[in-house]
């Protein structure tokens, strides 16, 4: 989720979800600690084949600050994030991103909004060189710049080749006014931009703020796209129909979840999981103040679409949790805004 910090913007939706301010019943989980030393880890992506884990961090606090790439080897002891050495692009300034591996290539997908409000990107980079000994990561290197109309204000993407990216709006076309009217209205303007390879299209479906997304083709060859709708407090799962070299999304099916899901993420079983934002109020609150808590939860989905509640905290233990990735019997929860990541035993 993203939230500059702005006390306009702080007025306007807190009105919009002033019902939404209620507590929650610690869910515990065992064996946490925090990983620390990264601010606003938003967003995560995983090697599970080398054990790597990539984080997406902004300094989101402090106005004009630009962000980094992190890593850490999750087969290491202790963990430390280290930071992916790498030429970034001027204003770099990540939010969600995605870690594709095709025929062994691997290349990273990072939304960065290069001016709040204004300009925003798709930037990828290449791994050059395999992990080693000396160099955990591998090399990488900044390979391309995408950029589209329909890339109106990307919260999310899940690439599913390197002709294939989904990327979820949270707002439709327009600066900050623009953004501020259709949230004060709930005006549905997030559609979902397509790009083949070649050419941007919108699969339309267009959402009050939308959020995370992630593409699925499950062992029996279907495919479905999932997409968080935090106005709606469910995840959308999108039936996929290609017809003529086009893509078609079915009706929705919703999944009704307590508090505005973020960003989704997949494990080796095709469980998918998802942290929520029960209180927006506590979540703008903590925006500004990270002393002031703001509660999260961990949901599952499983491929028949049942959901089970994992994890919940009031916002001691973590705030304004963004993303759950599972890794080796063990959950990496991150955040939108302080400094650490936080895991935990399943």
């Amino acid at each position: 989720m993203r939230v500059s910090i702005l006390p306009t913007v702080f007025v306007v939706i807190g009105l919009l979800f002033s019902n939404c301010s209620g507590d929650v019943k610690d869910i515990p989980l065992k064996n946490c600690s925090k990983i620390s030393g990264m601010p606003g880890p938003e967003d995560l992506a995983i090697d599970r084949e080398a054990g790597l884990l990539y984080v997406s961090s902004h300094e989101r606090r402090i106005k004009d600050q630009e962000g980094k790439i992190y890593f850490l080897d999750l087969n290491s002891s202790p963990l430390e994030p280290k930071l992916l050495e790498v030429e970034y692009p001027k204003n770099f300034r990540p939010h969600g991103m995605s870690l594709l591996n095709q025929n062994g290539k691997y290349r990273l997908y990072v939304i960065s909004h290069i001016t709040l409000y204004k300009e925003h990107s798709i930037e990828v980079f290449e791994r050059t060189e395999k992990p080693s000994a000396k160099s955990k990561a591998g090399k990488w290197k900044h390979i391309q710049t995408l950029q589209d109309p329909l890339i109106t204000s990307p919260n999310d993407l899940s690439v599913a080749s390197e002709n294939e990216i989904f990327v979820s709006n949270d707002h439709g076309a327009g600066g900050l006014s623009t953004y501020l009217f259709q949230d004060l209205f709930r005006i549905s303007r997030a559609e979902i931009a397509y790009y083949d390879g070649k050419n941007w299209s919108s699969l339309g479906n267009p959402l009050y703020y939308g959020n995370g997304i992630l593409y699925v083709k499950r062992q029996d060859g279907k495919e479905y796209l999932y997409r968080a709708g935090f106005g709606l407090g469910a995840v959308l799962k999108f039936d996929i129909k290609r017809e003529n070299g086009k893509i078609l999304l079915g009706d929705p099916k919703q999944i009704v979840l307590e508090g505005g899901p973020d960003n989704l993420e997949i494990d080796e079983k095709g469980t998918i999981f998802t942290a929520t934002h029960p209180s927006v109020m506590k979540f703008l609150r903590h925006a500004s103040n990270a002393e002031s808590h703001s509660p999260t939860k961990i949901f599952s989905i499983s491929p028949d679409d049942s959901i089970q509640e994992i994890f919940s905290n009031s916002g001691e233990l973590i705030s304004a949790g963004s993303t759950a990735l599972t890794y080796k019997e063990r959950v990496y929860i991150a955040q939108v805004f302080n400094d650490f990541i936080l895991q935990c035993q399943l």
